[in-house]
Parts: structure tokens; C-alpha cells; sequence
């Protein structure tokens, strides 16, 4: 497994629940990446227009208060530039689809594979 130092980089993880949470910042812990956590697209939204530092977002999909989609297509709206990548837990077929077209730039389906997840992220980063 090759090794990623992003030590500079700032990930906004948007992740209603806490152990799916845990279980990215787990992952991305070696990377040395600064994580910042927020449980909702609201959220999401507020914390990209106040921190313009923020390298990529890692968005769930399925959200209380508003989904991945609506965040996505509201953060890009003010920021085309920010990398988005959705991340779900029920991949239906159209999820991949629908999260392009909402402006994410790439999609992971849970149980995230690690390895596919870094290299993902590395293409943006």
C-alpha cells in the first residue's frame, strides 16, 4: 500500500454518523491530513464559505437536515474548484450517477475499500 503524506491538507468529512466518521479519520490518520467533521450538508455548506482552506470534502450522501446532493450543488455554486467526493452506504445504481450530476467529482460506495479511497482522493489532492 503506498503511502500518502497529505500533512498540509485539510479534508472536511461530512458523516452523520459518528462511526463512519471515526472509521474515515482511521483511514486517513498516516496521511497525516487535518480533518475537520461535520454531520450534516447544512453544516457542510457553512464550514466550506468560512474556511476557504479546505483541499476536498468527503460527503455522505444520506443526511438529516439536507442530503449530500443539495450540500454538493450549493458548495459548488460559490466554489466549482473544491473537490467533492460522495461517499454512500446504499449504492443504488443511480447514486454514482446522481452524485456526478449533482457536482461531485468522484463517488465511493461503503464499505469503503482504503486503498480505491486514497488513491481517489490523491487524484484530487
Amino acid at each position: 500500500m503506498e503511502n500518502y503524506n497529505w500533512e498540509n491538507k485539510l479534508f472536511l468529512v461530512v458523516e452523520d454518523e459518528i462511526s463512519n466518521y471515526k472509521l474515515i479519520k482511521a483511514m486517513l490518520k498516516k496521511t497525516k491530513a487535518e480533518i475537520i467533521w461535520v454531520s450534516d450538508g447544512k453544516s457542510a455548506i457553512e464550514e466550506c464559505k468560512k474556511n476557504d482552506k479546505i483541499d476536498i470534502v468527503i460527503m455522505d450522501i444520506k443526511m438529516p437536515i439536507m442530503d449530500g446532493y443539495e450540500a454538493t450543488r450549493q458548495i459548488k455554486d460559490y466554489n466549482k474548484n473544491i473537490p467533492i467526493i460522495a461517499q454512500t452506504a446504499y449504492a443504488m445504481a443511480a447514486d454514482r450517477e446522481n452524485s456526478l450530476k449533482a457536482g461531485c467529482d468522484d463517488y465511493i460506495s461503503k464499505p469503503i475499500n482504503i486503498q480505491e479511497f486514497l488513491e481517489k482522493i490523491n487524484n484530487f489532492i
